[in-house]
């Protein structure tokens, strides 16, 4: 969990960017990039970190909302700029996976880095305890 975390922190200082450009209606490719990068492992984050709210892997909206904020802030850029930029991007495809091509190298840098979790199978019905013998 603390990998994540310095890996999360270390991407978003590698990316820091004081003065995004514009082009017209959309983000240009390299800052949308980087946005969408760091709104992806936001909602992977939100979806592992367990509360009492959140036990079974559901997204915890509260902290997400904190996360999206923080990442629009950080690129200074408006939460309208970047779906209007989601949008752009989605009527024309061949410019998003463009986009999306040239992250999945860095995507899977941080997989080699932060190890999945592990995840238990669930017990099958017959293997599951049955309480303490009644002693009958």
């Amino acid at each position: 969990m603390m990998a994540m975390i310095i890996a999360l922190a270390s991407f978003l200082w590698a990316s820091c960017k004081n003065n995004p450009d514009t082009t017209g209606d959309h983000l240009p490719p390299k800052l949308m990039q980087k946005v969408l990068m760091d709104v992806s492992l936001a909602e992977a984050y939100s979806a592992t970190v367990k509360d009492s709210l959140h036990k079974g892997g559901s997204k915890n909206i509260d902290s997400l909302t904190v996360y999206y904020r923080d990442i629009f802030a950080h690129y200074h850029i408006s939460e309208d700029q970047f779906k209007e930029s989601l949008d752009w991007y989605k009527s024309h495809p061949a410019e998003m996976d463009t986009m999306y091509n040239s992250l999945m190298p860095v995507i899977n840098k941080l997989q080699a880095i932060i190890p999945a979790p592990a995840i238990k199978p669930p017990l099958p019905d017959n293997a599951r305890p049955m309480g303490l013998p009644t002693g009958r």
